[in-house]
């Protein structure tokens, strides 16, 4: 036997068993590529830990992990072991004190056999070139200004750090079969991401996102079968991203991991977060939501009404910028049309509010079953002088020759009445085609039909 077996004897039977392990699993995995004897990384670039595999248990007295940088003498760094399946032994140390660890500095490395007085493996590395960053802390997943959309932040675990690194986000549909955890099953082809704060956009097109932006994933994924598959994922700087091109009404997760930006600092893929899940509102087209201004001051909003079903709307205003500000909007309840006593149940629900043509206005509805589930939905955003409604104006008409017709109208609304165009189409009675005239001019020529009936 040799001698130091018999010393792990001793060592067992006298010393208390160490719980003092540093190193996960998937902390070796992600440091598996690096083909390094002895592996270091630091969390934070104020931390360090370097660890070593063995196949033969050994005390930790048996070995050393001497450090030192140029010009200074070797010190020794105190040594934690834990046992690896199926049959290793890890030892461990992590840097005592922070002083110890220097950026941007040549740190020499080696493991010395005490015994026998044998090194055994060597290294030369800084600090800075060896990042494995924790997982983003604090994420917050909801459902953007439009249906579809995805808005997710977070905050970086080592805040000193956070404009050094960039983020890959993951993401899938939750499988509702698949109680015990999240499985993706299908790949998102029409993923957008962008940062959350940008240069405003005066003038966004309400039939796209103003933030999208197509980005591919940073690798192919490979055809697998659909329960196989790997999530979609977007490489992104900064706390806050914008997805679009999602299913409204669904459920979906994400995890999120980090990794130094390769410019200042270096180093590997930390490990995902937890998965986080979210809800997405249903699009409010399901229920037909309508909102319409009379006079550019009060909205009104108006959608299907349920069967047993209560339901309330709410509103609130933002700035036109690229990708939303507001993390967390406050939602004002609209107010409830009040219904005329002894009149008939409405088809229809009705709110209105008073709002302003300075910011964009955000409507949600949520729908209350008889038996307490809440649904929710979501209207495209629009500016109120997009929802203007203007009654179709009384029609005045003359015969002035034959075949000839002279029209005139009032615009109901005087104040838009500079800002309105008008469309015109007639057919000749018990005629089925409608005519849309190329010009109108002061008289409007029609072939001779008896009893022409126009129609604005």
């Amino acid at each position: 036997m040799p001698s130091w077996a018999l010393l792990v004897v001793i060592s067992c039977l006298l010393l208390a068993p160490q719980n003092l392990a540093q190193v996960t699993s998937q902390d070796a995995s992600l440091l598996a590529s690096d083909s390094e004897s002895l592996n270091c990384f630091s969390r934070t670039f104020e931390d360090l830990t370097c660890f070593w595999d063995e196949e033969e248990a050994a005390p930790s007295e048996i070995y050393q992990l001497l450090y030192a940088y140029p010009g200074e003498k070797p010190r020794a760094c105190p040594l934690s072991s834990q046992r690896v399946l199926p049959f290793r032994t890890r030892y461990v140390c992590q840097f005592p004190a922070q002083d110890e660890v220097r950026l941007f500095s040549q740190l020499h490395l080696w493991v010395k056999n005490v015994f026998l007085n044998q090194n055994l493996t060597q290294r030369v590395l800084s600090v800075d070139s060896v990042g494995l960053p924790a997982p983003p802390r604090l994420i917050k997943a909801m459902g953007g200004s439009q249906p579809g959309e995805l808005q997710i932040c977070w905050e970086a675990p080592a805040p000193e750090i956070s404009e050094f690194l960039r983020h890959e986000l993951r993401y899938g549909p939750k499988d509702p079969r698949n109680s015990t955890g999240p499985t993706v099953t299908l790949l998102l082809s029409t993923e957008t991401c962008c940062p959350a704060l940008r240069r405003p956009n005066l003038a966004p097109a309400l039939d796209q996102s103003p933030c999208a932006q197509p980005m591919m994933p940073q690798q192919d994924v490979p055809e697998q079968t659909p329960t196989t598959r790997e999530a979609p994922s977007l490489t992104v700087k900064g706390g806050s991203c914008l997805i679009s091109g999602l299913q409204p009404g669904n459920s979906y997760w994400l995890q999120l991991r980090s990794q130094p930006d390769g410019v200042s600092l270096r180093g590997s893929w930390g490990s995902w977060s937890l998965p986080v899940t979210v809800d997405l509102p249903g699009d409010a087209v399901e229920i037909g939501l309508q909102c319409f201004t009379l006079d550019l001051k009060n909205v009104t909003c108006q959608w299907q009404q349920q069967d047993h079903a209560s339901s309330q709307g709410f509103f609130y205003h933002s700035r036109a910028w690229c990708c939303p500000r507001d993390r967390d909007p406050v939602w004002e309840k609209c107010e409830e049309q009040e219904k005329n006593p002894g009149s008939q149940p409405s088809q229809f629900s009705r709110c209105h509010f008073k709002s302003r043509n300075d910011s964009v206005i955000h409507i949600l509805v949520e729908v209350t079953t008889a038996q307490g589930a809440i649904h929710s939905y979501l209207g495209s955003p629009f500016w109120i002088h997009q929802a203007v409604l203007i009654p179709t104006p009384n029609l005045h008409w003359r015969e002035v020759s034959s075949g000839q017709l002279e029209l005139e109208w009032q615009h109901p609304s005087p104040w838009a009445a500079q800002e309105t165009s008008y469309q015109l189409r007639y057919t000749g009675e018990g005629h089925q085609d409608w005519k849309e005239p190329e010009a109108c001019p002061v008289a409007l020529t029609s072939r001779p039909a008896p009893g022409p009936r126009p129609v604005p």
